[in-house]
């Protein structure tokens, strides 16, 4: 049989207009009373964009140069790093960028190959070390950033040592 006449709803549909935007996972959820409000997670570690433009006025802290410092997370997976996951924005040195036909103390970080695991990681700790130092010279060094890198970086300090 073909049909001739296009299709009308009779019927409104039941349900509020949030109802209906829900897809089945979410409704299951709602009825069982497990929902979480839907939208972004509050984050678990330090975020500061002030923090950040602090951090990128200073001087590289590898290489010492001056004006082209940007705020370098740190790349310990101990420390909270991992794939896809930036570390707590209280884990963020200053280290210059790449400029034509020279590569950046930053770009050496990130890619990783310059020093083996327990030289980078020991670099690592003395650059985060010397950024608090300088920036609470300044009294620009937060609570929370303390707090999180007390809790972050302790953490990965008292862990055993193999090797």
């Amino acid at each position: 049989m073909m049909r001739r006449s296009p299709l009308v709803r009779k019927a409104a549909i039941v349900g509020s207009k949030v109802e209906r935007t829900l897809g089945l996972g979410h409704r299951v959820a709602a009825t069982l009373d497990f929902l979480r409000p839907i939208g972004k997670k509050e984050s678990s570690v330090f975020r500061s964009r002030q923090h950040r433009l602090n951090v990128a006025t200073l001087d590289c802290v590898h290489c010492g140069r001056q004006g082209r410092s940007q705020a370098a997370h740190l790349n310990l997976l101990a420390a909270g790093k991992g794939m896809g996951l930036k570390a707590s924005d209280a884990l963020i040195v200053p280290l210059c960028c790449d400029e034509p036909g020279r590569r950046g103390c930053h770009h050496a970080l990130d890619q990783g190959a310059v020093y083996d695991k327990a030289t980078s990681a020991a670099l690592q700790i003395g650059w985060i070390q010397e950024t608090r130092a300088q920036l609470r010279a300044l009294r620009q060094w937060p609570e929370a950033a303390e707090a999180d890198l007390e809790r972050l970086l302790c953490n990965y300090l008292r862990r055993p040592s193999y090797g």
